[in-house]
């Protein structure tokens, strides 16, 4: 993701991965809560726009819900991390793979979507 452009510059990768695990283990588990990785002083709004324009994360109903590239993401890559929240994954198995791919897309859907 560029950092060097506003608003882009306050996401941060790790956080744009948090709401998508959160929101998949809350569809299996409702008592779950989606923002228990989310742990970012600039707030969730910048990140799930980012999942949104990912491709990950869905508006439905007046709510969020993971995609199925949100799912295939989460099984591949998220669904290994540890309990904790994103700011300490940096280092975990499967990470570097997944803000790869987040960063790919972003990049992606931002070339061939105009920014309003």
């Amino acid at each position: 993701m560029p950092r060097a452009h506003a608003p882009h510059e306050a996401i941060s990768p790790l956080h744009v991965l948090a709401p998508v695990r959160g929101l998949v283990e809350e569809a299996a588990e409702p008592r779950a809560d989606r923002y228990r990785y989310f742990k970012s002083l600039f707030g969730t709004e910048l990140h799930e726009a980012a999942a949104i324009r990912c491709g990950l994360v869905e508006r439905a109903s007046g709510d969020l819900r993971a995609t199925p590239p949100g799912l295939d993401l989460y099984e591949r890559h998220l669904r290994h991390l540890p309990d904790m929240a994103a700011n300490y994954w940096h280092d975990q198995p499967h990470v570097a793979d997944a803000v790869k791919e987040i960063n790919r897309t972003y990049d992606q859907a931002t070339t061939e979507t105009p920014t309003t």
